[in-house]
């Protein structure tokens, strides 16, 4: 039954917006007229922007010397693989598509980076529970890491760095 009313749907939806009218959604059905708990339907047309698309996609490849080069197609086309994928703005300059992946990319890392801890040595050692409480708060901020989404190869360092302080925790008996 779905089958059928989903093209009658469709066709209702164009004819409406061309019409200018309004179309609500009544169940799994669709009226010119309101009905108790129906939802309007926006029938506008899609635009597109005739400039063109905004963005686009640039590849940083690593060569088989070991280097690494941004380039606008995939690095399969030139027989390398593949390290990150960036979205860029399309109306600037090559070398300013290259600086904007660099800032994302140092972004991304400086998000998934370790905050710093430096001790002095004169520092003591903190005692096991001051340890099992730092393990506890590392394990917080990588779970919130790992909740905030990132790229593939990001979520498995968070993953592993979760797995290491969870280890020091069980080793601490915390």
């Amino acid at each position: 039954m779905l089958r059928y009313q989903l093209p009658f749907a469709l066709s209702l939806a164009f004819v409406c917006a061309q019409a200018g009218a309004q179309v609500y959604r009544c169940g799994n059905s669709y009226s010119q007229e309101p009905c108790k708990g129906g939802r309007t339907v926006e029938t506008s047309p899609i635009l597109s922007d005739p400039r063109g698309p905004a963005t686009k996609e640039i590849f940083l490849c690593s060569a088989p010397q070991g280097k690494q080069y941004w380039v606008a197609e995939h690095c399969a086309q030139r027989g390398w693989s593949i390290e990150r994928i960036q979205r860029v703005p399309t109306n600037v300059p090559w070398a300013d598509q290259v600086a904007a992946a660099r800032e994302q990319v140092q972004a991304a890392q400086a998000r998934t980076a370790p905050p710093a801890v430096q001790y002095s040595p004169q520092t003591t050692q903190p005692s096991p529970q001051q340890q099992c409480s730092l393990l506890d708060e590392r394990v917080k901020q990588l779970d919130s890491m790992g909740r905030a989404g990132s790229l593939h190869y990001d979520l498995n360092w968070v993953r592993r760095e979760r797995k290491e302080a969870r280890d020091q925790q069980f080793r601490l008996r915390c």
